[in-house]
């Protein structure tokens, strides 16, 4: 939501989008948007787009590294991984991420065998993947400077490979800048924001178990991403053993490591980060399935029991992850039933990390956002209605982004709650994403009725007296509250309404002659 409000105002203070600002993809997003005129339909096409040439790019790189039957293979089964099958359907940055860091990474092996037009091209297409997801820059940085020290061993190669890194990076910062307003109102969104959410993730903000839940969720992200493939890993040692660990196994290495290391130390927000690094996950366990299959077929009298296993096993694997992303949906919460802590974790984190990125899910997102919708907009006016979200609601996605951009036409409030320091962000009150600490919410006499837009009510949040519940479609409820003159409490907040305004006393006298 947060890119679809960018394409009408880019604004880093309000989030829109959310720094580091993503300036290229928004870029990118207006011009498709001119055609479409359709903001989700825009970033879509943009997704569908970096996901196709990404597969491209993956095969080229695998075939550079290792050999063809390697490249096709990795290239079939990356481009059907359910996680990157996800994300090049739904208009978010990830799919783009993917195809920068597979292009930094082609470019950056053929700089890492001598090349120095190559460690040329490398540094731009880094530069501008900043453009794309500034992190990018951080995360392959490591990859890159050292396949061009290493592989030209130049000192005016590497200096000159600066020089075009930076100059492509103030092609997209100095507009970012200007358009942000200046770079101190750019640094204090940034700072907001990690302050409030990487700060409180990283080992150095956060405590430890806060590290060991990011390294599950990385894990299973991983997993999910990988589906069957990720059994060749059980293969690796023998691989290592039978061809030995060499400069492309390390390539592939340098390329893993600082984003996991991140990923796991610092923050882990999305299952969608994982596609950094995947394509580099792919090429390796692709090359030790077909060099497993390999062996296996020497076993075999046929002449062409190699290419038939081969073939055989990557179409497993493509109908197996196929599968998994069309059918796979997740299973409606069970908030009710009373169950084991650990077994309420496992189905939660199944529900948020696993069977939430499939088509199913997506289409039970989509249906969801549209009931919610479509009822508040049935059923009450904008003018006599405001939408209350929550952040912190421990049963609800935190709705405050989907209700401004699609019910632009009510006042909406985030409120925060489950236990996080009171305060709340207001549609129309808000000139940053700051979040307002105040407690008192006061409410213009023409408002009637306030409207929770959660999944489900919180079961630590007392039901303030009057609360009407309506069932909607797809399990999820609106909670309806008629506003009277009296304030209404709600957890730390009040609510007050202004009094309508009164007749002048004595307007219908006439004035003495």
């Amino acid at each position: 939501m947060q890119f679809a409000l960018a394409l009408n105002e880019y604004d880093v203070l309000k989030h829109q989008p959310h720094p580091p600002g993503y300036i290229l993809y928004v870029v990118l997003g207006r011009i498709v948007n001119a055609w479409l005129h359709d903001p989700t339909a825009s970033y879509v096409a943009l997704a569908v787009a970096f996901s196709g040439l990404t597969t491209f790019v993956v095969y080229y790189l695998a075939l550079a590294v290792y050999d063809r039957t390697t490249a096709l293979a990795a290239a079939a089964m990356f481009a059907v991984s359910p996680l990157f099958w996800f994300y090049g359907s739904v208009g978010l940055t990830y799919a783009g991420e993917a195809l920068f860091a597979s292009t930094v990474a082609y470019f950056g092996f053929r700089a890492f065998n001598g090349s120095r037009s190559d460690a040329y091209l490398a540094a731009w297409y880094l530069g501008i993947a900043g453009g794309m997801r500034q992190s990018l820059l951080v995360l392959l940085f490591p990859l890159w400077i050292g396949c061009v020290v290493i592989g030209t061993r130049r000192a005016r190669v590497v200096l000159i490979s600066l020089g075009i890194l930076a100059a492509s990076v103030l092609t997209w910062f100095v507009p970012m800048i200007w358009l942000t307003g200046g770079l101190e109102r750019y640094i204090t969104a940034s700072v907001e924001l990690a302050d409030s959410v990487v700060k409180p993730t990283s080992i150095v903000g956060g405590p430890f178990d806060v590290t060991l839940r990011m390294s599950r969720y990385l894990l299973e992200s991983v997993l999910v991403a990988l589906g069957p493939l990720a059994a060749a890993s059980l293969l690796a040692v023998w691989y290592v053993r039978r061809w030995g660990w060499t400069f492309r196994e390390w390539f592939l290495l340098a390329w893993t490591v600082p984003p996991v290391l991140v990923y796991t130390l610092v923050h882990f927000g999305q299952a969608g980060y994982v596609l950094t690094f995947l394509p580099a996950l792919v090429i390796f366990l692709s090359r030790v399935l077909v060099a497993a299959l390999g062996q296996a077929a020497e076993l075999l009298p046929l002449p062409r029991a190699r290419i038939a296993l081969t073939a055989a096993v990557v179409m497993l694997v493509v109908l197996v992850n196929g599968s998994f992303f069309v059918s796979a949906r997740p299973a409606p919460r069970d908030f009710d039933t009373p169950m084991s802590p650990w077994v309420r974790q496992a189905q939660d984190e199944a529900f948020d990390w696993i069977f939430s990125r499939t088509a199913a899910a997506l289409r039970d997102h989509e249906e969801v956002v549209s009931g919610f919708v479509d009822t508040i907009r049935g059923l009450y006016p904008g003018e006599t209605t405001v939408i209350i979200t929550e952040q912190g609601n421990s049963r609800s996605y935190p709705w405050f982004r989907h209700a401004m951009f699609y019910l632009p036409e009510y006042a909406v409030y985030e409120l925060q709650v489950g236990g996080l320091v009171p305060g709340f962000r207001a549609s129309r009150l808000s000139a940053t994403m700051s979040t307002i600490p105040e407690v008192e919410i006061g409410l213009p006499s023409s408002v009637e009725r306030l409207v929770w837009f959660v999944d489900h009510w919180s079961p630590t949040t007392v039901r303030p007296e009057g609360l009407v519940e309506i069932e909607i479609p797809h399990g999820r409820y609106l909670y309806v509250l008629p506003l009277g003159p009296k304030a209404i409490d709600y957890e730390d907040y009040t609510f007050v309404r202004a009094q309508p305004p009164r007749r002048a006393a004595g307007a219908a006298r006439a004035r003495p002659q």
